[in-house]
């Protein structure tokens, strides 16, 4: 497996547990949401292109996306804020 196939999976997981926590939470609407993210990466990595697209989410992210920010130290994303 390559890296990018580990970062998809990986994101795909991430995926899942938001819906379910989203579920939990009686959000039906983003459940829906993450489980049709889920399903589009999953369709891609078993297209024959091999294309890999992530969107990032900065206004669902519980943190607004500073997770994100620090841990990947990208310039034009840090702090970027909402």
């Amino acid at each position: 497996m390559t890296e990018t196939d580990n970062l998809s999976i990986a994101h795909i997981e991430h995926l899942v547990e938001r819906a379910a926590f989203h579920a939990r939470d009686g959000d039906e609407s983003l459940k829906e949401f993450f489980l049709a993210e889920a399903k589009i990466l999953s369709m891609v990595m078993d297209g024959p292109d091999g294309l890999f697209q992530m969107r990032y989410h900065r206004y669902i992210s519980d943190s607004f996306g500073v997770v994100f920010e620090l841990d990947h130290c990208d310039p034009e994303l840090m702090f970027g804020g909402v």
